[in-house]
């Protein structure tokens, strides 16, 4: 089955001080070893990036432009990546 992972799941899957983080890992681990299929879409990216590179003081994760292509890099390896299409 696929499973679209929640943008929440993403932004704690890359910050490992988040105390929600094992929970998040636990998680996509469960569905990976269920055999399910875990996917991401364009929405999901823009809204990590958009928190991602938000300053802490302001609820973000204050991450550089870099350190979040390398997230985003990641998450299409670990995720199937369904891309927008006009149709």
């Amino acid at each position: 089955m696929n499973i679209l992972v929640d943008t929440n799941i993403l932004i704690r899957l890359a910050n490992a001080a988040d105390p929600q983080h094992p929970l998040a890992a636990g998680a996509t681990d469960k569905l990976e070893q269920a055999g399910h299929d875990q996917c991401i879409a364009p929405q999901n990216i823009y809204e990590f990036w958009s928190v991602a590179t938000r300053p802490i003081a302001n609820n973000g994760l204050g991450l550089s432009v870099p350190d979040v292509q390398s997230e985003v890099v990641r998450f299409q390896r670990l995720f199937i990546f369904f891309e927008d299409r006009p149709a």
